[in-house]
């Protein structure tokens, strides 16, 4: 694996030394950093929340979910000896990830329609602090999106 060498990089592609193992472990990578950067932006103050536990339970399943959920994914392809795992994996997600965001729509307005309506009045600190019940909820939507991105590439790889 290559972390700075572009060139050698290149010509490990461009020679076909790239191995579906290889892929995978560059888009786990990735995966991670990604999740791990987008919680560290999240966290450095641009969330108007009071911090809790369940904030820390909620970052720490951001980041675990799409990288097991990824490795998840490479093994329902069939890990070492699956076909285009980078092709599967990127266009399957990325329909999936369309579809589960309508199913989010919901998920997000009702919440603060209940907060509006159950919270009249009240003190405005309960709307910014993250509830367990939040945190399960999103968490269980990642879950299962990463589920059904599994469930389909096993379905072409099997095909």
């Amino acid at each position: 694996m290559y972390f700075w060498n572009i060139e050698k990089l290149k010509e490990d592609i461009v020679a076909e030394r790239f191995s579906e193992k290889d892929h995978f472990i560059y888009l786990l990578m990735y995966v991670a950093l990604a999740a791990i950067f987008t919680e560290a932006a999240l966290n450095m103050g641009t969330r108007a929340t009071i911090p809790n536990i369940w904030d820390a339970v909620n970052s720490i399943g951001n980041i675990l979910i799409p990288v097991m959920g990824t490795f998840f994914a490479y093994e329902a392809n069939g890990a070492r000896e699956g076909k285009d795992f980078l092709g599967r994996y990127l266009s399957i997600g990325f329909v999936m990830t369309i579809r589960f965001l309508a199913l989010l729509v919901p998920i997000i307005t009702a919440p603060i329609f209940y907060y509006m309506y159950a919270f009249r009045g009240e003190s405005a600190v309960l709307m910014i602090v993250t509830t367990p019940l939040e945190v399960i909820v999103f968490l269980a939507w990642l879950v299962f999106l990463y589920v059904r991105i599994c469930k389909h590439i096993g379905d072409v790889a099997s095909s």
